[in-house]
């Protein structure tokens, strides 16, 4: 191996170290992901040229060489940034400020590559180093290399032989498509060309384009559109397709969105039928503050994410109902309803569950789709009370006017609050195509009526306790999902909990 005098001699000069056991952060960096750090690199990459406003992404794989090059037209990196962008201790951006996060595509490519050549230009600074791993540590060093003929930046992956062959263009335009569809949606990509980055954004792959045809295009019915408000003002917008055929599980379910980036998929804790058919998107730039600092996921226990999910999952169940893809809640029987009672009667004495048997307040849209998709605001009028309403329906400044118009054209409808009824309710369903025993969604438990263990406690006379069994345990595993940092011994002593009170009941 050479050594780091022999480089400081040969590259010109070592700029720094990025610090400690850096293999093993690197390893970290890469485990926080559920796919390989190949994927994972192009999706933080494709990230942080979003980030610094490129209007224009070039990925380019050269098999031959064995590297695979991003270019953006961004404003590039000034000196004192592109030293952060090689630290693992610090960061270039905080949380909630952009979809990427401290260069971490780089990072991440420090796990599969033999070298990584970084160029970055800006107003005031013009820059280039190449990293590597060295045994413990990751070094980096200025370069003689100045080729952008603008602003911007290029970061350059010389691959290992493993991830040569990982790397096809079929694969990069699926993970761009599976990972910022809207930005490649042919009319969805419109939208945020016009409202979101106001630039002519394009990713090219090898020299073509990528853009697809639009998901909308292959529909039954017409596309569901909706809002949804925080303190009355729209801040996320959406559409639900229920698709002719079945698609790719690329895009199956609801993609939750931030600045045209794909943070989660979701059916929002419900199992309607003929998923594969389900498509949705929404883009809730808001939800920025809520994400993790990998920018993959939400964090769990989030209040802007719990709130934002309650309305969208109110919102998509009420689709699902229209389209005939969920089950209504039917008539209860007398034994039904007893035992819905005792169930919510045991949560009230459960602080751990006391969230459940609350009363909730949320805002409706009223009016049909088209009265949601032309929201126009109101005119200034002289009178005190028109004055108000114009305030609570008309966007408040230009970031809102651009999320406004996202969906195309302004905004009319009405607002309403509703409050739901506390408590826990039980519904029924006969699904062979779910091995679950039940689900909850934070409303409802459903009851799988044709799972084996539901049919031999109906033979056995044991149906109440298997339902209350399937409902403290549904209850119990969303209730963990919500925990930030869960505990399994906290679910335990839960559920020991549960079931003493139903023995004292």
């Amino acid at each position: 191996m050479i050594n780091a005098s022999t480089l400081y001699v040969t590259k010109a000069m070592l700029w720094g170290k990025s610090g400690v056991n850096i293999p093993r952060l690197v390893r970290n960096i890469a485990d926080q992901y559920s796919f390989a750090p190949e994927h994972a690199a192009i999706i933080e990459l494709v990230a942080n040229a979003l980030d610094a406003g490129a209007s224009r992404i070039d990925i380019n794989l050269r098999p031959e060489e064995g590297t695979l090059e991003v270019t953006d037209n961004g404003h590039g990196m000034g000196e004192k940034e592109f030293r952060e962008f090689h630290d693992f201790a610090s960061s270039t951006k905080t949380r909630g400020s952009g979809i990427g996060f401290a260069g971490l595509g780089a990072k991440l490519a420090l796990n599969f590559c033999s070298k990584i050549v970084t160029e970055t230009r800006s107003s005031s600074f013009w820059g280039t180093t190449e990293w590597r791993l060295e045994g413990d540590e990751a070094p980096y060093y200025s370069i003689d290399q100045k080729s952008l003929k603008h602003e911007g930046t290029t970061v350059k992956l010389y691959l290992d032989k493993k991830s040569r062959n990982y790397y096809n263009v079929d694969l990069i335009r699926q993970i761009l498509y599976e990972h910022y569809f809207p930005l490649v949606d042919d009319e969805l990509r419109t939208a945020y060309r016009k409202d979101v980055y106001k630039n002519n954004l394009t990713i090219f792959v090898n020299g073509k384009e990528v853009v697809e045809d639009s998901f909308l295009k292959n529909c039954v019915g017409s596309p569901h559109k909706f809002y949804i408000t925080v303190y009355r003002k729209p801040k996320a917008y959406g559409i639900f397709v229920l698709l002719e055929e079945e698609k790719s599980n690329v895009l199956e379910g609801v993609a939750v969105c931030c600045w045209g980036k794909v943070i989660e998929r979701t059916f929002f804790k419900k199992e309607p039928r003929d998923k594969k058919r389900i498509v949705g998107w929404i883009e809730a730039p808001y939800l920025i503050k809520a994400v993790t600092t990998d920018k993959c996921r939400f964090q769990k226990g989030n209040k802007l994410w719990e709130g934002f999910f309650r309305k969208a999952q109110k919102e998509f169940a009420d689709w699902l109902d229209k389209v005939g893809l969920i089950e209504r809640v039917g008539q209860k029987e007398r034994g039904q309803m007893e035992l819905e009672h005792e169930l919510n009667k045991i949560i009230k004495q459960l602080p751990e569950l006391t969230y459940f048997s609350s009363h909730i307040r949320q805002p409706v849209v009223e009016g049909g789709d088209e009265q949601i998709l032309r929201r126009e605001a109101q005119p200034p009028s002289n009178t005190a009370m028109e004055g108000q309403r114009a305030a609570t329906t008309a966007p408040r400044d230009e970031s809102d006017k651009a999320h406004y118009r996202l969906l195309g054209g302004d905004y009319k409808t009405n607002e309403r609050t509703r409050t739901i009824k506390g408590g826990i309710r039980l519904a029924f369903e006969d699904r062979m195509d779910i091995p679950k025993e039940s689900w909850f969604d934070g409303e409802t438990v459903t009851i799988n009526k044709v799972h084996a263990a539901y049919l031999r406690a109906e033979r056995e006379k044991l149906l109440n306790y298997h339902i209350l069994k399937c409902a403290a345990m549904s209850i119990l595993e969303f209730n963990m999902e919500r925990e930030p940092e869960p505990s399994y011994k906290k679910i335990f002593e839960t559920s020991e909990k549960f079931f003493r009170l139903w023995g004292q009941t």
